[in-house]
């Protein structure tokens, strides 16, 4: 009985973290082509591997090819450019990318996070 009093408690206290981490202040990146970026920032909490989640939502009735790249700023170093994978969204859909902290800036702090996209029609 016990053991599922805490199986419960640890479920209760996930389902919180989660939903806090969905409920976290959107903020919009940039829109090209029909296609929005949104990042999270610190969605599971300071003290998280997660440094940010960056979305992007094709808006368009056609499939689209995007290549992006991260730029990057973390506190007390200057702007970098990250390696962003190029992938294709059908009409309608999402993309997510996850951005780790020590990846990204080691120890120290993410100032400011942006995107450099192209959107381009999927040729089918």
């Amino acid at each position: 009985m016990e053991k599922l009093c805490c199986l419960i408690v640890t479920v209760c206290v996930s389902l919180l973290v989660i939903s806090s981490a969905v409920a976290s202040d959107n903020q919009q990146l940039e829109t090209q082509g029909g296609v929005e970026v949104i990042v999270k920032y610190d969605p599971l909490g300071p003290n998280n591997l997660i440094v940010a989640f960056i979305e992007f939502v094709n808006n368009n009735a056609y499939t689209v090819h995007v290549n992006w790249q991260p730029i990057i700023t973390c506190e007390g170093s200057e702007m970098k450019k990250g390696y962003g994978e190029p992938f294709v969204m059908s009409e309608g859909g999402s993309h997510q990318v996850t951005i780790w902290r020590s990846v990204t800036c080691g120890d120290g702090k993410l100032k400011e996070l942006s995107v450099e996209m192209d959107v381009q029609k999927e040729n089918r």
